[in-house]
């Protein structure tokens, strides 16, 4: 299985409280919605759903926080560092993410839970065969983070059937494909 970091209480009271606010509608139940937002090394900033100033305020507040996680998983990744997401992710109640590596591009993979208060966290396996399961349990606020590796990174999230899920995906991220 993964090495992976559970943090409870990870983003600050304020930004837990403007990331959770923010109303992005309805989706249907077996809908997904990913809205993008990035930050590149040389500052410049694309959003998708979050203001230039939120993002900025994101990057300041955790980016040391994230660099040290991946100094801590892997260290032979901290040089590939190129630009962070803070995407936004809405799952609908019924919907379901099959088991998956992230992508090679992600240095560092987290998600923190946004709202609601309950609902299905993320679902760790040995395998892609789904062997030996362990299911990060949901909390509002909770970072989970891992570094991608090609054999024990499988992971998997779905709604709980009842309500909506929120969450924001912060990833640490390359385009050097080949030297990770």
């Amino acid at each position: 299985m993964v090495k992976y970091k559970v943090i409870d209480n990870f983003l600050d009271k304020d930004d837990f409280e403007n990331l959770s606010s923010i109303n992005f509608g309805n989706i249907s139940k077996n809908e997904i919605k990913i809205y993008h937002n990035k930050i590149f090394s040389n500052g410049t900033i694309e959003c998708d759903c979050l203001r230039e100033d939120d993002i900025k305020k994101l990057f300041d507040n955790y980016h040391d926080k994230a660099l040290k996680m991946l100094e801590d998983f892997n260290p032979a990744k901290m040089p590939l560092w190129e630009y962070s997401e803070f995407h936004i992710t809405l799952t609908g109640s019924d919907y379901v993410y099959p088991i998956h590596r992230d992508s090679p591009y992600k240095l560092l993979s987290g998600v923190i839970y946004l709202a609601p208060e309950q609902n299905k966290g993320t679902i760790l396996y040995d395998n892609k065969r789904g062997e030996n399961t362990k299911e990060i349990e949901w909390k509002q606020n909770r970072g989970l983070f891992f570094s991608r590796s090609e054999n024990n990174s499988y992971h998997s999230y779905e709604g709980d059937k009842k309500s909506t899920r929120l969450t924001l995906i912060y990833n640490l991220m390359t385009t050097r494909l080949e030297e990770v």
